[in-house]
């Protein structure tokens, strides 16, 4: 049952998307202004498709759904050959520049990029919300490279991110992780992380590499840090400061947005069944488990989370200070 149900939604979502997709390019063959469109990142499972929504919900604003899954988009494979490839800021990466700069027009979209758009929407689309979760560890080079907004990073705890991970059974590649370009630049990092073997602690280790490298560029950051547990807790105080730095009217039409589940979300998810949506985890992990993943944290110092439902807020905004 639950396979032919993610059969019919997958059916439903190339059916959407395909028709999406047809319409998007009659109308806006002459694209859009690069400077002008928003590009959300995170990791996955962190909530950035919830934040999509909710930029979404501005007139005139519309979703570009993941456009560099391997998958689905050729010329992702061809441009990012691996997964969570890493880019230093002052790298020469021509075909990344023309990659970006095609996403952030509008100009590389199909029926998977334009799944999430609703088809009424697409006719008066004035701007770009591009929501990407394999873009992390480029962040710095985009900023530096491609002439766009101030990108938003969600962060969201690793507990959370992990049990969901494990629940679905996605598979943590140990040797592709190690191997990572990134780590060349902390050698003592890598050294201490080819002990790790249990799943949850490979999990771990993917999502520090994902927030570390972004976390690690020079201040002032050149992206907006966009916490989960704040957008849970305080939405409008946390979605204000991303606004300010796009210069976007925080109306009441996004604010109601907050209290909608994002259409990601898991029919056995805590918002759906009207619970605590930072909670999940704590039921969901052995307490070994949660000791696991927040050891790997503390070997990159990212222990700003801890065994709290929210993280250390200071000690987060200060990651990097000398």
């Amino acid at each position: 049952m639950k396979n032919l149900k993610k059969n019919i939604r997958k059916i439903r979502l190339v059916i959407k998307g395909s028709v999406a997709n047809l319409l998007f390019k009659l109308l806006h063959r002459r694209g859009f202004n690069t400077n002008e469109s928003l590009l959300i990142c995170g990791s996955i499972r962190s909530g950035s498709t919830w934040l999509a929504e909710l930029i979404s919900e501005l007139d005139g604003h519309i979703q570009v759904f993941e456009p560099l899954h391997p998958e689905y988009v050729p010329m992702a494979r061809r441009t990012i050959p691996t997964r969570n490839m890493y880019v230093p800021k002052e790298e020469s990466w021509l075909a990344g520049v023309n990659f970006f700069e095609k996403i952030m027009s509008g100009k590389l979209v199909n029926f998977w990029t334009a799944s999430q758009m609703p088809i009424n929407k697409i006719f008066n689309a004035k701007r770009l919300v591009v929501k990407v979760v394999r873009a992390n560890l480029m962040l710095d080079w985009i900023t530096h490279n491609v002439d766009i907004l101030p990108p938003a990073l969600v962060i969201r705890h690793p507990c959370a991110i992990i049990a969901s991970q494990l629940n679905k059974g996605w598979p943590v590649s140990k040797k592709h992780l190690l191997e990572n370009r990134y780590l060349d630049n902390y050698p003592d990092i890598r050294k201490k992380c080819a002990k790790l073997s249990e799943p949850e602690e490979l999990a771990a280790l993917a999502w520090c590499i994902r927030y570390h490298a972004p976390f690690s560029a020079k201040k002032p950051y050149g992206f907006v840090v966009i916490c989960y547990e704040r957008l849970v807790r305080n939405g409008e105080q946390e979605l204000q400061k991303l606004f300010n730095a796009w210069n976007l009217p925080l109306n009441e039409q996004v604010l109601k947005r907050l209290n909608v589940p994002s259409d990601t979300v898991e029919n056995d998810s805590q918002i759906v069944s009207g619970k605590d949506p930072l909670e999940g985890w704590k039921s969901k992990l052995s307490d070994q488990q949660v000791d696991n993943i927040l050891a790997v944290l503390t070997i990159f110092k990212l222990d700003f989370y801890g065994k709290d439902l929210e993280p250390d807020y200071e000690k987060l905004y200060a990651f990097g200070d000398l």
